[in-house]
Order: C-alpha cells, then sequence, then structure tokens
C-alpha cells in the first residue's frame, strides 16, 4: 500500500510503526506500512507464536460478541478498536440479529480514518476518535447519542486494547467507570496480555519491549491483576483463560501449544 494514500491525515508519521496497523499485518490485512511490517517482522523473528496470539484474539472477540448477541445485547462499544480487519463487531453481531448497533472507538488516527471510509454507507455504525479513558467524551459524543440507549445494555469491548492504558490505576477504572455507566445485564468482554511466571515470561517481556517503539507502548499484568477486574461481575464459563480456550467452536479440540504462547487472558461477563 502506498503511504501516500489519499485517505491517510496528512499529520500522520508513517515512518513509527502502530500497534493497530501491526495487528493488522498480522491477522494478513493489508492496510499497513512499511515501519508497521518492519517491526512486526522483528516480533515474529523471535517470537514466532506472536501471529498466534493476534489470530486467537480475533476469534476470541468473534466469539465473545456472538455470545453477547445471543444473550440479548445490541449495542456493542469497541474500545481500541484498531484497523477494520477481517470481520468486524458490526457484522459478527447482525448475524445474530440485523438490528445491532456499534460504537468503535479509536486514538489511532490511520484507523478512525480507515473507518470512517468503511462505515460511512453502513447505518447503524459509528467511528469516535477518542482516547477509551475518556469516558465522558466517549458516552456522551454525538455519535454514541445518536446510537445507543443507555438505558439498555451494552457490551463492553475492550480487547486487547486496555494493556495500552500503563497506569494500572487510569486501567481500572476505566473499566470501573464504563461498568459505572452501564444498566444491569450489560456485559465486559476482556483481553489482556499476561505477565506469565515460568515459561514463556522472557518472551512476553520482549513483546512487551518491542511495543515501546511503536506509537502506543504496551504493558502486561498478572492473572490477579486481570482477574481483579472482574470482581463485581458474573463472569461467563470457562472464566479467565487464553484466548484460544474460550469456548473454541471446535470444543473437541485441543489446544497443543502451550497457552502461554498465545499469552492473552480473556473472559466475558456480565453486570448483575
Amino acid at each position: 500500500m502506498s503511504s501516500q494514500a489519499s485517505w491517510v491525515p496528512s499529520n500522520v508519521d508513517l515512518d513509527r510503526a502502530s500497534p493497530a496497523r501491526i495487528y493488522d499485518y498480522l491477522l494478513g490485512g493489508g492496510w499497513n506500512f512499511a515501519a508497521d511490517r518492519a517491526v512486526a517482522q522483528q516480533a515474529i523473528a523471535a517470537m514466532p507464536w506472536v501471529r498466534d496470539l493476534a489470530r486467537y484474539n480475533r476469534q476470541f472477540l468473534s466469539r465473545a460478541v456472538n455470545f453477547c448477541a445471543t444473550a440479548g445485547v445490541r449495542q456493542f462499544l469497541d474500545l481500541g478498536s484498531g484497523m477494520p480487519t477481517a470481520k468486524s463487531v458490526h457484522e459478527i453481531a447482525r448475524e445474530v440479529d440485523p438490528s445491532c448497533r456499534v460504537v468503535y472507538v479509536e486514538r489511532e488516527p490511520v484507523a478512525v480514518a480507515h473507518s470512517e471510509l468503511i462505515l460511512s454507507t453502513i447505518e447503524g455504525t459509528g467511528i469516535i476518535e477518542a482516547d477509551m479513558c475518556d469516558i465522558d467524551l466517549v458516552l456522551g459524543h454525538p455519535v454514541t447519542r445518536r446510537l445507543f440507549d443507555l438505558d439498555e445494555p451494552v457490551a463492553v469491548i475492550m480487547a486487547s486494547s486496555l494493556h495500552y492504558v500503563l497506569d494500572a490505576e487510569v486501567a481500572e477504572a476505566t473499566v470501573a467507570g464504563y461498568l459505572d455507566e452501564v444498566v444491569p445485564d450489560s456485559y465486559l468482554v476482556l483481553s489482556h496480555i499476561a505477565d506469565n511466571e515460568g515459561v514463556g515470561s522472557s518472551e512476553v517481556r520482549g513483546l512487551v519491549e518491542l511495543s515501546k517503539a511503536t506509537t502506543s507502548a504496551g504493558v502486561a499484568r498478572s492473572r490477579e491483576w486481570i482477574g481483579g477486574l472482574l470482581a463485581d461481575l458474573e463472569v461467563a464459563e470457562p472464566g479467565l483463560v487464553y484466548t484460544s480456550q474460550w469456548r473454541p467452536d471446535n470444543h473437541l479440540r485441543l489446544v497443543t501449544d502451550l497457552p502461554v504462547h498465545a499469552s492473552l487472558l480473556a473472559a466475558v461477563a456480565r453486570r448483575p
């Protein structure tokens, strides 16, 4: 893809990699640039399983959205939505009910610009350029007010996005803040990179270190910390597990690679 693409905002530095575009590349997408591919190839060379990290997370997101829609949720807030790679949240949710509405939230300008192109003709969807931690801006935005009724349940999605909020207290407050604003029977869909003890922990730390070369550094956190975000919620079975292990489509399939090589812990939980 040419770095001179007309839809790319003129103030974006395409010589610096973006996690959203790296993720797109790892999933086989075409909305990425040379700097993104260079960092992705570094990650793949050092950690060949990093493609699985992206693939397992996207598959988890698909299953989790389907789960929430099947449970009756018709409003989806995708925080840190990234590039609209592969099947998007509105496409997944609308396989259950075509009336589902989706608000995407992203701060990466290229991802926002591309999302605006794709969503401009799709009713019931919208994109907000904002930091996901700015709860008042996100929930008070004209796009949200137009598409959502906050007196009805919302699925709040933080799929591989909360670990880019480096301050742990801010991250905790962000989760709690959204859950305070949505009604009972709303859901939290969460995946977060885990700081595992033992096998693979040095590799995960290497991935986090590599993220410092991008526009948004990430941070790995413990299972205990991630689980603490779910303390006041009803966590759906099978609980907090690796993304590849959350309700796989084929329940007879065994995950034969080490779960730590998927690296992301995931859960779906209902606000009672």
